[in-house]
């Protein structure tokens, strides 16, 4: 089976608003005696602060995607908040994860949402209501590919590939106001948010932080909560058979989705010990 045609979309089904999104950040600009001085740039050093340019979003289910980006203006040397169209920037994407219930991403958890807290902290944004992250590099790293790169990924499912740019000159021109600049960074920042929920479902089985779509799946005519995959929200779950989910000290009910194939537990206990190593 070649590369290409491995690639499965696995498409969830859920009342959740999930949103994928994605940010492009601007260098800092820095002091230096020598150009091979290098090390690490004290904050005495800095002249002006890395910060987010531009952001791309897209709900799952629509095909609208959002962008917005700071003007094209000759940034290169002016303090973000000086920056014609940063403070509608940050709020246009505040306001889409403050509708969202879970929000997914690439190295998001650490860079882009930590990124975006600390702008809104200094541009004092309100923070958005709380909502679940998934973030898709953790899922990355557990495959063991020799880069967790989000280009490795998309190539390891065969879906294609990352928007080309000419490389650090892009952002220098971005940073200039270069018309041609701003328009290929949008097509890049939108082309990474796309690609980013197409990878979403094709390694949906191998996520194992997957926010719980159970949690938005209503309850039946009774009121019992229904029962459908955590990954997926399809309703298509069947018990393996001779087999247990284990945990410590506990075996648990093991059940497939016929939909997406992710491997869940019931919270049935089928066997309990009493007795654990100590450590």
């Amino acid at each position: 089976m070649g590369l290409a045609s491995a690639a499965r979309l696995h498409k969830m089904q859920t009342r959740a608003r999930v949103l994928t999104f994605d940010i492009e950040r601007r260098p800092g600009v820095y002091l230096e005696w020598a150009p091979r001085n290098g090390g690490f740039m004290g904050r005495d050093k800095q002249l002006i602060r890395s910060s987010t340019i531009s952001f791309a979003a897209k709900w799952y289910g629509e095909k609208e995607v959002f962008y917005a980006a700071t003007d094209p203006v000759d940034q290169t040397f002016m303090q973000p908040h000086h920056v014609p169209g940063y403070l509608e920037m940050l709020v246009k994407i505040r306001d889409l994860l403050d509708e969202a219930d879970i929000v997914v991403g690439y190295n998001s958890i650490r860079f882009d949402e930590a990124k975006l807290r600390g702008e809104f902290a200094r541009m004092e944004i309100d923070l958005p209501s709380p909502y679940r992250s998934l973030d898709l590099m953790r899922t990355s790293k557990r495959m063991g590919w020799d880069y967790a790169s989000l280009a490795e990924s998309l190539d390891a499912f065969g879906l294609g590939g990352k928007v080309a740019h000419q490389g650090w000159s892009l952002w220098i021109d971005f940073m200039r106001g270069d018309p041609k600049a701003h328009a290929l960074m949008e097509k890049y920042n939108r082309g990474d948010v796309t690609q980013t929920e197409r990878l979403m479902d094709a390694m949906r089985p191998f996520i194992k932080d997957h926010p719980n779509l159970a949690l938005w799946a209503g309850h039946d005519d009774n009121g019992n909560p229904l029962d459908v995959c955590a990954n997926c929200g399809h309703g298509k779950l069947e018990t393996v058979p001779g087999k247990l989910a284990y945990t410590a000290m506990t075996a648990y009910g093991l059940v497939r989705c016929r939909k997406c194939g992710t491997h869940l537990r019931r919270n049935i206990v089928k066997e309990r010990i009493g007795l654990r190593h100590v450590r």
